[in-house]
C-alpha cells in the first residue's frame, strides 16, 4: 500500500508518466510478498511446518510473478507499437475518464487512521522518527530551473551577465546559491528562477515554516512578467533551488528517536536490525501462541474453513486487507496459520488473492481525494493488473493448479533443505531484479547490445529448463522416492490435525 500509494502520488503530481508507472506499480506487487517468505521462515523448526508455511508464503509470490508474466509483455509490446501504452492501460483510461466525469474531488476517510499505524507508531517513534515530508520532497524532485530574460534592476536584482560568486561547494549544476542572499549588501541574483509544483510547495512549506517565509522570494516584482507566465499554475521563486538544496538535500531525514544521533544512514542501519529482532521474537512467540491454540480445542475450526468457499475467503482477504491497509500484514498473519495446518494452501491462494484487491483501495481513495487524472488513472491500474490476474489463474480450476503447484513444491524443497527460504528470498528479489535492472541499463545504452544479452539470458534460461525437466535434473536435486515420502508425511500430519484415522498403506 506504501509503495503503490507513493507511485499514484507521483504520477498525480505528474512526475511519473502513468506509461512508466504501471510496470513499477506490479513489481511492488511481486514484493509485498516478501514479508510473508520471511515469516514462513519463523516456522524452521518443524519440518512439516515448515513445508506448510513456505508453500502458503510462495503462492502469492508464484501468483504475483505468473500475471507479470503474462501482462507485461503484453502491455510494453502493444505500447511499443502503439505509442502510448498496453491494453491494461487502455481499459484503465477510460475509466478514469468516466470518472472524471462524474466524480468530485473529496476527503480521503482512511487518512491516518490504519489501526496497524496506530498500534505501532508509539514503540517506532522510540526508535526512530523520520521527516516525512523531505521524503516526500525528495520524490518529487528538485523544481524546475529556467533563465530569466530580464530581469528588474531597481528591484535590486543585478544585471544580467553578472553573477554573485558560487559558495565554495556548489553543486555541479550551478543550483546552489547563498539562501541569504536577498539578504546581504549586494544585488540580487535573479538570473534564474524555478517553478514549484502545488505538492513540492505544501512540502517545503511544511519542512520549515519559518525557513518558508525567510528564505523563498517569490518571483513578483524581480522578473518579467513573460518568464512568470512559464510556471503557468505553479508557484515560481527566485531561490528555490538553494532553498530545495538546503532544507531537502542536505537536511537529516531522521528528526527524533534513539537512533537520531547516528545520522540517516546509521541510523537506517541500526533501526533496521533493531526492527529485525522485534520482528523474528515476535514471529517465534506468535507461532508457539498459534500451535497451542490450534493443536488443542480448534479442529472444528479447522475443518469449518476448510470448507469456506473459495470467493467467500477472497471476500475476507478484501475486507482484512482494507481494514489493516496492509496486504503485507494481511499475509504474513495467515501464513503462521498455514505453518500450524489451520489454513489448507487451496484456501490460502483465494485469501491472497483477495489481500491483492484489499491493498488497491488505499491508493485508489488517496487518489480520489487528490482527484488528478494520472492519479487515478495508475490506481485504476493496480487495481484491474490484480483483476486480470485473478480472471487468468483463478476460476479455471486447470490454470489454478499451476500457482498452487509451483508454491506445494517449494515447501517440499523446504522440508528438505532449510536453506531454500533463505535463497529463494535472495535469487527472487535480489538477484532477479538486479539482472532486469542490468539489462535495462544495456537497453538504455545499445538496443543491439540489449537484445543480444536479452537472447543470451534466454538460451540459458531454457538449457536450464531442458536440464531440469527433460534430462531429470530436478531428481538428481530430490529423488522421485524422497519427493512421495514427502507428499506422504504431509498428508499424514494433516489427517492427524483433522482427527482422522491413518489410511491404509496402498499396495505398490
Amino acid at each position: 500500500s506504501t509503495s503503490t500509494s507513493i507511485v499514484v502520488g507521483l504520477v498525480g503530481a505528474g512526475q511519473l508518466s502513468v506509461h512508466d508507472g504501471i510496470p513499477i506499480i506490479m513489481g511492488a506487487n511481486i514484493g509485498t510478498s516478501v514479508t510473508n517468505t520471511i515469516v514462513s521462515m519463523g516456522q524452521s523448526g518443524d519440518r512439516i511446518m515448515l513445508q506448510r508455511a513456505f508453500a502458503g508464503a510462495t503462492v502469492h509470490d508464484m501468483f504475483n510473478f505468473l500475471t507479470v508474466l503474462c501482462l507485461l509483455p503484453i502491455e510494453v509490446i502493444i505500447g511499443a507499437i502503439q505509442g502510448e501504452g498496453g491494453p491494461l492501460y487502455w481499459i484503465t483510461k477510460g475509466f478514469t475518464e468516466v470518472a472524471m466525469d462524474s466524480g468530485s474531488k473529496g476527503d480521503n476517510p482512511l487518512k491516518d487512521k490504519s489501526p496497524t499505524k496506530i498500534i505501532t507508531s508509539p514503540l517506532a517513534k522510540v526508535v526512530i522518527s523520520n521527516n516525512k515530508y523531505i521524503i516526500n520532497a525528495l520524490s518529487l524532485g528538485a523544481p524546475a530551473a529556467f533563465s530569466a530574460t530580464s530581469v528588474n534592476t531597481t528591484a535590486g536584482c543585478m544585471a544580467l551577465g553578472r553573477r554573485l560568486s558560487a559558495e565554495p561547494n556548489e553543486g555541479l549544476d550551478g543550483s546552489r546559491a547563498l539562501l541569504t542572499r536577498r539578504l546581504a549588501d549586494g544585488p540580487l541574483d535573479c538570473s534564474t528562477f524555478y517553478c514549484v509544483g502545488k505538492d513540492l510547495d505544501s512540502n517545503f512549506k511544511k519542512i520549515s515554516s519559518s525557513g518558508y517565509k525567510k528564505d523563498l522570494t517569490k518571483c513578483k516584482g524581480y522578473i518579467s512578467e513573460g518568464d512568470a507566465e512559464k510556471c503557468g499554475g505553479d508557484k515560481c521563486y527566485i531561490d528555490a533551488g538553494a532553498y530545495y538544496v538546503d532544507y531537502v538535500e542536505e537536511r537529516q531525514i531522521i528528526k527524533g528517536g534513539f537512533v537520531e544521533g547516528a545520522g540517516d544512514a546509521g541510523g537506517g542501519v541500526i533501526a533496521l536490525i533493531f526492527s529485525l529482532l522485534l520482528l523474528s521474537g515476535g514471529l517465534m512467540g506468535l507461532c508457539k501462541i498459534l500451535k497451542f491454540l490450534f493443536l488443542g480445542q480448534a479442529k472444528k475450526a479447522i475443518i469449518k474453513a476448510t470448507k469456506m468457499n473459495d470467493y467467500a475467503a477472497m471476500l475476507v482477504g478484501v475486507v482484512m486487507t482494507i481494514i489493516v491497509q496492509s496486504s503485507s500484514v494481511a499475509t504474513s498473519s495467515l501464513t503462521p496459520l498455514c505453518g500450524v495446518g489451520a489454513l489448507s494452501l487451496e484456501k490460502m491462494l483465494p485469501l491472497t488473492l483477495g489481500a491483492n484487491i484489499g491493498t488497491t483501495a488505499t491508493a485508489l481513495i488517496a487518489a480520489l481525494s487528490s482527484y488528478t487524472f494520472g492519479g487515478i488513472h495508475i490506481a485504476l491500474c493496480h487495481l484491474f493488473f490484480n483483476i486480470f490476474g485473478i480472471l487468468i489463474w483463478f476460476p479455471v480450476p486447470i490454470m489454478r493448479r499451476v500457482p498452487l503447484g509451483a508454491a506445494r513444491l517449494l515447501g517440499l524443497y523446504a522440508s528438505h533443505f532449510r536453506f531454500v527460504p533463505a535463497l529463494y528470498i535472495l535469487v527472487a528479489f535480489v538477484v532477479f531484479p538486479g539482472v532486469f535492472l542490468g539489462l535495462s541499463a544495456i537497453f538504455d545504452a545499445s538496443v543491439a547490445g540489449g537484445v543480444v544479452v536479452l537472447l543470451i539470458i534466454l538460451a540459458l534460461i531454457s538449457v536450464f529448463e531442458f536440464w531440469w525437466i527433460r534430462l531429470g535434473g530436478c531428481y538428481k536435486l530430490l529423488s522421485e522416492e524422497a519427493r512421495e515420502e514427502g507428499r506422504r508425511a504431509l498428508e499424514q500430519a494433516d489427517r492427524e490435525l483433522r482427527g482422522e484415522a491413518e489410511a491404509p498403506a496402498s499396495s505398490v
